[in-house]
């Protein structure tokens, strides 16, 4: 059996957000492959739930505070969950191997690379799950106008922070997954010779079967997204600072819904006219129901938006930034309204927001293309594939004697479970 170590800042529960989402699913589908996954993190805000092939292991203690945090030469993330709690617990989980990969999720958790040594006896394969190429994130953080100049200070200092242990976490790693190809090519630029995987997420949600937009439909344009996280907030303001006019004038609403903190809730709720404000919801149908379209623009961030097959597979027909629709296989960014600036996106929805023959051909066309595009369960076989590939090489480099032959006979026996 095929054992990996998954460590997490925090046990991705619950699932309202996307970084959260991706690990899951991803941990779940490596499981579904047939490796028995450990995963590790700071107890959620939300009790783990089962997943077949999935360990939960809490570690105790939580991240430290963000003020210590700031004098680390680390970025802000990473020196929070840097915390002695963690560092025992990691080596107590090193000498429960053999692994033969360790998985650090997301750059935070970058500094476990600072005790690989813990993990001699195994051996494993370091793999390196990226949610963003974070030195382009906190690279468009930083130099966003719209920030304090005491905030932008700040925001400089972590992105070159950022800029500096992302690129060191990627050379140090033997496996780099990347969530678009595009980000895939940025790692490889700084980290030379190191296998990049691109995985597009998948999609195991709701399909709806039919749907028919009418001019019944409310007159409504949806947001869904959680926005506790600053550049997530950045992003809401800029949109609705340019959109809420400009629709509020059509008469068309905009629809936000997704948690975020309430005292940015009630700020939000006393400044604009069109937009209305729904916290997390446990049953997303109804609000993307109550649209004719959804519309995201989110200048700051890369990265896959997770919420884009959401939309397209409750049949909600899309506007978007150009640089949102990252990682979209062409066929369905063709059934997507794409322009590359707010202004011109914001005029696109105007044009289409009333004619429904348009609306339904779009969202029908969306599905269609998406229908077959996003199997979680392919994405958890090539990322074991490529696990088992760098772990031999590892192997072999240390001067065991692992060949080619071997690797394909662990795939066989992890999927006919003779392995087990």
């Amino acid at each position: 059996m095929i054992r990996c170590l998954w460590l997490a800042r925090t046990l991705p529960f619950p699932w309202t957000a996307g970084d959260r989402i991706y690990t899951a699913k991803l941990a779940g589908a490596l499981a579904g492959a047939g490796v028995d996954v450990t995963f590790a993190g700071f107890a959620a805000e939300a009790p783990a739930q089962p997943m077949p092939g999935i360990t939960w292991h809490t570690v105790p203690g939580g991240p430290r505070a963000r003020l210590p945090a700031l004098a680390s030469p680390m970025p802000l993330v990473a020196a929070r969950h840097d915390t002695p709690a963690y560092r025992a617990e990691l080596a107590k989980l090193a000498r429960q191997g053999p692994w033969q990969a360790v998985v650090v999720d997301q750059y935070g958790m970058g500094w476990v690379l600072r005790h690989r040594h813990l993990f001699e006896g195994s051996r494993p394969a370091f793999v390196f799950v990226t949610h963003d190429h974070e030195e382009s994130v906190t690279g468009m953080q930083w130099r966003d106008a719209g920030a304090s100049p005491g905030k932008r200070l700040y925001l400089a200092q972590n992105w070159l922070k950022t800029r500096w242990f992302e690129r060191w976490i990627a050379r140090q790693s033997d496996l780099v997954t990347t969530i678009t190809q595009a980000d895939a090519d940025l790692f490889a630029a700084n980290a030379p010779g190191v296998t990049m995987l691109p995985l597009v997420p998948g999609y195991d949600g709701v399909r709806v079967p039919e749907r028919r937009i009418t001019p019944e439909t409310p007159r409504a344009v949806v947001l869904f997204g959680s926005y506790r996280w600053s550049a997530k907030q950045a992003n809401l303001r800029i949109f609705l600072d340019k959109a809420d006019p400009v629709l509020a004038r059509a008469g068309v609403a905009i629809q936000v819904v997704g948690d975020m903190p309430d005292d940015l809730r009630r700020t939000l709720e006393g400044r604009y006219k069109a937009a209305r404000f729904t916290g997390f919801v446990e049953d997303p149908a109804p609000h993307l129901a109550g649209a004719r379209m959804a519309v995201l623009a989110e200048p700051i961030g890369g990265g896959f938006k997770m919420k884009l097959l959401e939309y397209v597979f409750n049949r909600v027909p899309v506007a978007a930034l150009s640089v949102c629709a990252s990682g979209l296989a062409d066929s369905v960014r063709a059934e997507m309204l794409l322009e590359p600036e707010l202004d011109g996106l914001l005029q696109r929805v105007l044009q289409r927001i009333d004619d429904m023959p348009a609306l339904n051909a779009q969202q029908q066309q969306a599905f269609t293309a998406a229908e077959h595009a996003f199997d979680w369960r392919e994405r958890g076989r090539c990322l074991r594939d490529a696990i088992l590939v760098r772990h031999d090489q590892v192997q072999a480099k240390a001067g065991g004697s692992v060949t080619a032959p071997s690797i394909h006979a662990r795939i066989k026996e992890t999927v006919s479970g003779e392995g087990a």
